[in-house]
């Protein structure tokens, strides 16, 4: 039997009996109080009308479910106006009126339903000796009151997805308090701008470049100071540094070309630099099937090209996004996509490669193919041995050129005699908008090269250089000057972002400028998409609405 002072008994109840049988722990208790309350008038009564038990189950004790059992009794209401003439005393700070669990179990429930949800929750609660079904735990979840927030000062704002591509929400976020203040239901600017001329106070506004969000910020909160995100200001211009080395593709080859002529003539084994080893290695196909992927590309990229220079055209006659859409028969993400950037360019698609994870047991491989040994499987085997943990189409990667063309000159590795590819132009332009600091010696040496191929290549790295110097900072006083420049160098994609820089200026320059950045909301964004998953497809707006404020 357990002591009575064990078991946190509510103060309000005296404890008559302990039971512990096969279901668990059993207390039976009754009301210390000499009178109660009529909860209509609120008159106090001491005239008892008759006596009953209620049964709540409470928090388990070492394992086992705890069950109390309360006498509880009814009263007379002595106020003859009153329509309830008898009421049932209350169990303030046990448990709710007609509640079938008391007040500090419900609460761990509702903690459990916040945090996980309902399949995940229940999961937990059986764990914890609290049995409940789903449907309860999101019953708490929409029975709990609204949280109190208040109105923030610095506010966040980005979108997510309810379904992708075809619903979006809005997410605020109070960047000073760390935490989500309100979920809307769209994206448009009129939801913003009722939430914002509903909670006035806002000073300063954090978002993305999408203009819904620009408009909706002007009408609710005109006084405010709007703050493009850094992290897009950051992406535009690698977006437009890969539309424009799409078109330097035999430059980035031929820098490559010069970086390992330059290893050979050194004698010294030299990889490409990262920004190259990023750009995986083509598998070995046949010439013909080569030819038909190389045909189907082409024929694509000119498909894509004409329906450009159609939307381009129709831009130019004054037709809209969506009669353009119809009228060259794509969709409207597509136009939006012609009319911000360049023609399109064939991206050479590249597949995945780890020859350079065989640098180690290239001697070894070598010196067996000199033995006589040209079986990919039989030297992928023996290797094995010696702690080799990728597959067997590596080794047969390796192979294909020793078989076409021979062993390579003692003292060279096979991985620098490799055929010289361009990198992806992706990877490339990452390069460029990287931190000098942290650029390896061949990264270096890579963009000389690559610089000394082509002047507008030189141009465009460092205006692109010039203006990540500027946003990291935060000089955004030059940025009007940084436009002109940028608009006066006669390389198109980078003409297009100063462009559309311009059409939301103060926000740039204040995200330029200022300290504020939307980067917190994104993490929050995550933190959303995660709540929502749990869900189990159950996630409604109202249910996951209250679930990302109160757990946050």
């Amino acid at each position: 039997m357990f002591p009575a002072g064990c078991l946190a008994i509510p103060p309000s109840l005296h404890v008559a009996a302990l039971a512990l049988g096969d279901g668990g722990l059993t207390i039976l208790a009754s009301s210390e109080a000499d009178d109660a309350r009529c909860p209509l008038r609120g008159r106090p009564s001491r005239r008892v009308h008759s006596r009953y038990r209620r049964t709540l189950a409470d928090l388990p004790r070492a394992g086992m479910p705890v069950r109390l059992r309360v006498a509880v009794r009814r009263f007379f209401c002595d106020d003859a106006a009153c329509p309830r003439r008898v009421f049932a005393e209350r169990l303030g700070g046990v448990a709710a009126a007609s509640a079938r669990r008391t007040d500090r179990q419900q609460q761990a429930l509702e903690s459990i339903a916040f945090a996980l949800g309902g399949e995940a929750g229940v999961r937990l609660a059986l764990k914890l000796g609290l049995p409940v079904s789903p449907d309860t735990l999101l019953r708490l979840v929409r029975r709990c009151p609204e949280a109190d927030v208040p109105v923030p000062t610095v506010l966040g704002i980005d979108d997510w997805a309810m379904r992708k591509g075809v619903t979006y929400g809005t997410i605020l976020v109070d960047l000073e308090r760390h935490r989500p203040v309100d979920l809307l239901p769209d994206r448009s600017s009129g939801g913003l701008a009722a939430w914002l001329r509903a909670h006035p106070g806002v000073e300063v506004i954090a978002r993305d470049r999408a203009g819904a969000y620009a408009e909706g910020a002007r009408d609710g909160a005109p006084d405010a100071v709007q703050v493009a995100d850094r992290w897009h200001l950051v992406a535009n211009p690698a977006d437009a540094l890969e539309a424009f080395l799409l078109t330097k593709g035999a430059c980035l080859k031929a820098a490559t070309t010069a970086l390992l002529d330059r290893a050979s003539a050194d004698d010294r084994p030299r990889s490409p630099p990262d920004a190259m080893s990023q750009g995986k290695r083509r598998h070995p196909q046949p010439e013909r099937w080569r030819d038909r992927m190389d045909a189907a590309a082409e024929e694509g990229v000119t498909r894509r090209r004409a329906n450009y220079e159609q939307v381009r055209a129709l831009h130019a006659k004054g037709a809209c996004v969506a009669q353009a859409a119809r009228t060259v028969g794509i969709s409207r993400m597509t136009v939006d996509k012609c009319l911000r950037e360049g023609p399109p360019q064939r991206k050479r698609r590249t597949v995945r490669g780890q020859l350079r994870v065989l640098e180690p047991y290239e001697p070894y491989l070598l010196r067996r193919w000199e033995e006589g040994c040209h079986t990919a499987t039989r030297l992928w085997r023996e290797i094995r041995k010696q702690g080799f943990a990728h597959s067997v189409s590596t080794v047969r990667r390796f192979v294909a050129p020793l078989r076409r063309e021979g062993p390579p000159p003692a003292g060279r590795p096979h991985t620098a005699l490799t055929k010289a590819q361009g990198p992806p132009p992706r990877h490339v332009a990452a390069l460029i908008l990287r931190r000098p600091e942290r650029r390896t010696e061949e990264q270096r040496a890579y963009l000389k090269h690559l610089r000394a191929k082509d002047p507008t290549i030189a141009a465009a790295t460092e205006l692109a250089a010039d203006f990540l110097v500027m946003l990291r900072r935060r000089e955004g006083d030059r940025l009007p000057a940084w436009l002109d420049e940028a608009s006066r160098s006669g390389i198109g994609e980078l003409e297009r972002f100063a462009a559309t820089l311009r059409t939301d200026l103060a926000a740039v320059r204040a995200g330029l400028t200022l300290r504020h950045s939307n980067g917190q909301t994104e993490g929050h964004v995550n933190r959303l998409k995660l709540v929502k998953r749990q869900a189990y497809g159950r996630a409604k707006f109202e249910l996951l609405r209250k679930r990302v404020l109160r757990a946050a």
